[in-house]
């Protein structure tokens, strides 16, 4: 239930993403060392298909979800959020089953869109099999102090 302010009730930070598939997997570790950095918000991981995305928050709920986005070199490692409404554009390019353009697009139609919806990209390069690069690893307590900033939990 949303709050006298008419603001939402909880911020929900969900990680998506891969670990097996290098620098995919930064969203899952940005949202798992924020859940140990602070008790302010909902966290959860999500690997694989995106299907269930809108399963995962109520409809008064302040989302945030943290994913990987292709960049050019000079730009791994930095986050920047995204609109939603430019992610139709992305389909076919997610190594989500569901990508999270089509997910919101699934949460629309079944009425389960949140109070509020922010997607935070952060730029990666490799999305091969194998480990997160070293450049992005050194960056994951840095990534989550930005992410607390950009969420105004400070």
């Amino acid at each position: 239930m949303n709050d006298i302010q008419g603001t939402p009730r909880r911020i929900v930070v969900i990680g998506v993403g891969h670990r097996d598939r290098a620098d995919d997997g930064i969203g899952p570790a940005v949202v798992d060392a924020l859940s140990h950095r602070t008790d302010q918000v909902t966290t959860v991981v999500r690997e694989g298909d995106l299907a269930v995305l809108p399963l995962l928050w109520e409809r008064d709920d302040d989302v945030v979800i943290v994913d990987a986005s292709l960049e050019s070199s000079e730009r791994v490692g930095r986050i920047h959020e995204v609109d939603p409404d430019q992610l139709a554009s992305s389909i076919g390019l997610s190594t989500h089953g569901l990508n999270v353009a089509d997910a919101i697009r699934l949460a629309e139609r079944i009425g389960r869109s949140p109070a509020r919806l922010r997607v935070i990209g952060i730029g990666a390069h490799d999305f091969g099999h194998g480990s997160m690069s070293r450049e992005l690893h050194e960056r994951v307590n840095e990534l989550v102090e930005e992410l607390v900033v950009l969420l105004g939990l400070d």
